[in-house]
């Protein structure tokens, strides 16, 4: 089978993926949730970032959809740690797989000491493909990217993604310093091809859920 990673962000009209506080909280509805468990069932493998588990310490646990076996939750650690109270740690129904580099190894090992299965890159950098490497020895296919705009940049950047959910919220807020769904320093390269292609388009409310996927 091949591997799909796929990734879920709610976009305002101005195409912004956080509130000015930086975190996104109270801008979806009760359908947008449904939906994401959907996504979620759907899958093998949840990947989240650590700044996303320290910022908004989301749920994981599937709650809208009845008897689903959860996604194993992946957590990409570049530097530091975490601390062993957040839901992810608590609600999930697997052992939570951490990947970080060879750097931070020893104090992921300290500080979430049998709370996590641990695999180190050797690298001191969290490399998307060798993160998609690891998913696949370990049996993982259909893998759902939770994670903020510089992580989802970086599986943008090296082409891995293959498929986008897209949920369009009805808010403008304007402030052109808030991030979109991905944000780098550089151009994706190959961005001109217009290499998506619309594949479903629901309309649920005053929400819109759209899916792309890569035509190649």
């Amino acid at each position: 089978m091949k591997q799909i990673l796929a990734i879920n962000m709610a976009m305002t009209l101005d195409g912004k993926v956080a509130r000015p506080d930086g975190k996104w909280h109270g801008m979806t509805t009760e359908k947008d949730k449904r939906q994401m468990d959907i996504y979620r069932s759907n899958s093998d493998a949840l990947i989240v970032g650590k700044n996303s588990i320290t910022n908004d310490n989301p749920f994981v646990k599937l709650r809208f959809v009845e008897n689903a076996i959860n996604p194993r939750p992946v957590i990409l650690i570049r530097r530091g740690s975490l601390t062993p109270d957040k839901r992810i740690f608590e609600e999930s129904d697997h052992t939570p797989l951490v990947i970080c580099t060879r750097q931070n190894k020893k104090e992921i090992e300290e500080s979430l000491r049998n709370r996590v299965d641990i695999q180190a890159l050797d690298s001191d950098d969290i490399e998307p493909k060798k993160v998609m490497g690891i998913l696949s020895r370990l049996g993982y296919e259909r893998i759902l990217l939770e994670g903020g705009p510089k992580l989802n940049y970086s599986f943008f950047r090296q082409g891995l993604v293959n498929r986008i959910h897209l949920t369009i919220v009805p808010y403008l807020i304007g402030q052109r310093t808030l991030p979109s769904i991905a944000d780098g320093d550089v151009e994706i390269p190959g961005y001109e091809k217009a290499d998506w292609k619309l594949t479903s388009c629901n309309k649920e409310g005053d929400e819109i859920f759209l899916i792309y996927d890569r035509k190649s």
